[in-house]
């Protein structure tokens, strides 16, 4: 299960790459398409809805990389029994809180599709792309707190638990 989890999460962060990568490609061709004369037509708005599906792609996977900032004030101060249900608080929560946002994230980009909802600028881009991507990204976070979570419960080390500093905590 856990090699599937590993394959999926990378397949997100690559799409997560593409989409930085794009606002790269989006911003470097307006700005020389200026010195010829050229504008691409909404390149600053499309460069903000690859920022958004970018971001939100690289949540789950930044997660279980250790990459988020986890603070560990409280946490780092217990051991054993204690820091055990602490964590399945703290992780609990946090799978509420992604769940709910996914959900309400997955409402939005039903809803945007079905009124048909387009961007204002020239090229009226459909709503629901970006905010499909947004949707998939925090599912992914779900995923990757949910997997913590499983992992707490069953009294295994989670992954991203195994690969964060503790520079700041000392």
């Amino acid at each position: 299960m856990r090699k599937s989890l590993d394959i999926l999460f990378k397949v997100t962060s690559v799409l997560a790459a593409v989409f930085l990568v794009m606002i790269a490609v989006l911003i470097l061709s307006q700005s020389i398409g200026r010195l010829f004369g050229y504008v691409i037509p909404d390149a600053n708005e499309l460069s903000g809805f690859s920022l958004a599906a970018g971001m939100f792609l690289a949540l789950g996977p930044a997660l279980r990389h250790g990459a988020h900032i986890r603070v560990l004030l409280v946490v780092g101060q217990l051991s054993g029994v204690p820091r055990r249900i602490m964590d399945l608080i703290t992780l609990a929560f946090a799978v509420f809180l992604a769940g709910y946002f996914t959900w309400w994230m997955g409402v939005l980009a039903q809803e945007s599709f079905s009124y048909g909802d387009a961007s204002p600028g020239v090229l009226a881009f459909p709503l629901w792309i970006p905010q499909t991507a947004m949707t998939f990204g925090l599912g992914m976070l779900t995923l990757a707190l949910v997997e913590g979570l499983i992992d707490t419960l069953w009294g295994r080390a989670t992954v991203f638990a195994d690969r964060e500093t503790s520079d700041m905590t000392e």
